[in-house]
């Protein structure tokens, strides 16, 4: 599957030819930051794609289910195939999450990613 780049605005990239197609591991890697910064709902070819962040942030913060939810969708992304290590940093006072993750892929390219 071809995948285009993004660039620093989440937007594709145009104009390089070839260049603007990403490598397997980072196609991976796009793919898996795309669907965490979803929201769900948000897609309106498909309601369900993304999390459900906003029910989900509703004070208290249950970090537990939010870490469910990030594996679940890590693992469920097309060319996932091992999850290394999750690390989730809340801050409450920004109500900030940073999510840092070490994963392969199919070919056993090891992916590291952070929001």
């Amino acid at each position: 599957m071809k995948v285009r780049r993004l660039d620093a605005n989440h937007d594709w990239t145009f104009g390089q030819g070839r260049a603007n197609y990403a490598t397997l591991a980072e196609s991976v890697a796009q793919r898996v930051k795309s669907r965490l910064l979803s929201f769900q709902g948000d897609w309106f070819l498909n309601l369900e794609h993304g999390l459900p962040w906003l029910p989900t942030f509703e004070r208290p913060a249950d970090l537990r289910q939010i870490e469910h939810l990030v594996k679940r969708t890590i693992l469920h992304t097309h060319g996932v195939r091992e999850l290394l290590a999750l690390e989730l940093e809340w801050d409450p006072s920004t109500r900030h999450l940073t999510i840092t993750a070490q994963l392969k892929d199919h070919d056993d390219q090891l992916i590291n990613i952070t929001n």
